[in-house]
Formats: structure tokens, sequence, C-alpha cells
């Protein structure tokens, strides 16, 4: 099933392995830079069913990551199209991801000459990294500026040829802080039941799918729960949002979990030797997947590194796709190789000593350059 020609989340794929979003940290004043363009061509060359890209800025109320791309202005059409281009001209398919940073925000960046805040639904204070964040509570009317501002960003993304749009719903960005009710204390409408805590979320959605109309494809990457000591979504509540959001026409969800408040060793990215739980969220996604199926497409995302794995999980249950992120950091061409034959495991070790502030790549392929060049 892994390389069957498929349908996933209304997107035609050549397989259903999916390149995770992935930051990058490629922007130069958050346009697309040579170095990521080539990297989108090597996962098209390399079978990758479909491509996520990293997360892209979609507003100007908020900084934006250190080197990261932006679709928060007209101008950013052009040059992403540039890059969609080149993706289809390898045979490729990509997805735009649209966040809202919110509090999660790492190495905040704003333009010279310009205001702008860290905000969260409540302003509570959170650690993010070794760093204590603050912020400013959200206004109802800001909320309304990021939701005009997504959709925004949306429509710009189909005028660049993307093939589908992502929201980032997860891992402790804005909206993923608007379930938690560790995070969001709010006493309005965006607050208190579970309901009204998905406000955000799905008024985001309903905006996009407005903006870029009926048969364009929405996904949305979702935490099965925060994995948080206390007061965090738990997984009968993401079940809940995940049944809205099919209900809204969302054509795929992508199933992640954990944020940078989450109890060690239960965040986003986790380390399997240590842990010993490879696929870490594929049970809950399971669950997901049978209860929206006919609905939805449900994919997964986290520690998968077998195409043993991947295909059994695929023949087992509803899942429509299984994401990566790291492996294919380490090894672009993994479905390829795995494609024609070659079974070995991704030679991805969960080090996570890839990721960082700038061009983002595994630790080997780093070395290997480097001693590329001190040979040359």
């Amino acid at each position: 099933m892994s390389f069957d020609t498929c349908r996933i989340g209304g997107i035609e794929a050549k397989c259903r392995l999916v390149r995770s979003a992935t930051f990058e940290g490629m922007g130069n004043y958050g346009l697309p830079t040579e170095n990521l363009a080539e990297m989108y061509e090597n996962l098209a060359d390399g079978g990758a069913g479909l491509i996520i890209t990293g997360m892209m800025a979609t507003n100007k109320m908020e900084p934006r990551q250190h080197c990261q791309i932006r679709i928060d202005d007209d101008e950013c059409i052009a040059p992403l199209s540039q890059v969609v281009d080149r993706v289809h001209q390898h045979g490729g398919k990509i997805v735009a991801q649209l966040v809202v940073m919110g509090s999660a925000i790492l190495m905040p960046e704003t333009p010279e000459g310009e205001t702008r805040i860290i905000f969260s639904p409540s302003g509570v204070t959170e650690k993010v990294g070794k760093w204590t964040q603050e912020s400013q509570a959200l206004t109802v009317d800001q909320i309304h500026e990021l939701t005009d501002a997504v959709a925004k960003a949306a429509a710009r993304a189909k005028k660049a040829g993307f093939d589908g749009v992502q929201f980032h719903g997860a891992h402790g960005y804005l909206a993923s802080k608007f379930l938690s009710p560790h995070f969001n204390t709010r006493t309005d409408a965006y607050g208190g039941s579970l309901e009204n805590r998905a406000r955000f979320l799905l008024e985001c959605i309903a905006a996009m799918r407005q903006a870029v109309g009926a048969d364009y494809p929405i996904w949305v990457k979702l935490n099965c729960a925060d994995f948080m000591k206390d007061g965090s979504l738990t997984f009968e509540e993401s079940k809940q949002v995940m049944a809205w959001l099919a209900d809204q026409g969302v054509n795929a969800i992508e199933v992640s979990g954990g944020n940078t408040s989450s109890l060690p060793r239960k965040g986003p990215i986790r380390a399997i030797r240590r842990t010993k739980e490879p696929m870490y969220f594929k049970a809950y996604a399971a669950e997901a997947a049978a209860l929206l199926k006919g609905k939805t497409d449900v994919g997964v995302v986290g520690g998968f590194r077998t195409i043993a794995d991947i295909e059994e999980a695929l023949e087992s249950t509803d899942l429509a796709f299984i994401s990566m992120s790291r492996p294919f950091l380490r090894q672009p061409d993994l479905p390829n190789r795995w494609k024609s034959g070659d079974t070995e495991p991704a030679l991805c070790i969960s080090c996570s000593r890839c990721f960082g502030a700038e061009n983002v790549d595994c630790i080997f392929n780093k070395k290997e350059k480097e001693k590329e060049k001190q040979d040359a």
C-alpha cells in the first residue's frame, strides 16, 4: 500500500509517504532562498508522495521566527510560485503549512522600523526552550484580525500554485494554545468549554475555506494530546475537535502531539532509543482514523523508521498516510530507496541535532559536506 498511487486529502499522490512540515531556516527576510528550492527539488526527486513546507508566517502583528518563510503579503506570491514550479517540474506535490506562532516563538525577528508583539490567548507566562516567555493576551478584535490574515495567506498559497494548505493547530502554536485550558483561561467566547477553546481554530478553517473555495485541499495538523502535567488538551477532547474539523470539510488531519511544556520525553520530537517508544502517536491516530472513516483522511507523524512498520500501519488501520520529518533530512531519497527494494531502516537516529536557527540539515550530512570541502 505504501507505494500505491493514491488520493490523500484531496491531492493525487504517487505514494502514501508524506514529508511532514520541517522548519528549514532558509528564509532571507522571509523570502525563499536557492537553498530552499533545491531542498524541495531533492525531496520531489526522492519520491515523497507529498511535501509539506515548514511553517510560514501569516501575519504582521507578531514577529517572524528567525529565517522563517513568510506568506503575509502579496509580494510573497511570485517567489513562492517559483519554488512550487520547481517542485512540480520534478514530479512532486507541495502543501503550504500556515501558522500563527503566538508565544511558542523561539527566536523572534521584527523588521526594522516596525513594532510587533508576542501574544497568546491569555498572557500565561511559559517556558520556551531555556527562556521564560512573556506574552500579551489577545483582544477579540486582534483574534479576528489574525483569522483574516490566515485566510488571506491561504488565498496567496493557492495563487502561488501550492497543491493545498495545512493549518498548524499543534505543538503549542497559537491555535494549539487556544485548545489548552492551561494556556487559555479566557472567560469570553474563546475560552472555557471545548467548543469555545476550539473557536479560533474552527473560525480560521472557515475563513480559509471561504477564501480558497470548496474544492481546494485544506489540511490541519493537530495534537492527539498535549501530554502536560495538568490542564492540557486530552485525547478525548482532540477526537471531538477532529470531528468538528471533519464536519467543516477539512480534507486531511495529520496527528501529532505535545508542546514545549509537555512532560519529559513527551513532546512532539522524541529520541526513540531513549523512550523505546517508536511510532509514538500511531495508536491515537489509528483510533481517530476509524472514528472519521469516510469523512476525512487521517495520517500520523512521529517515530516511523522502517518500511515494514509503515506498511503494517497502513494495512491494519484506516490511516491514509504516514508522515516523517527527521528521516527526510538525512535521506531525502528514502521513499525511492524503499520502493527499489532496499528495506534497510532509515539512517536517522532521532538525535535532533539537525534542528537549529538556520539551514536545517542532518548533522551527519553537514559533517560529510565539511569533509568534502576539506578534501577538495
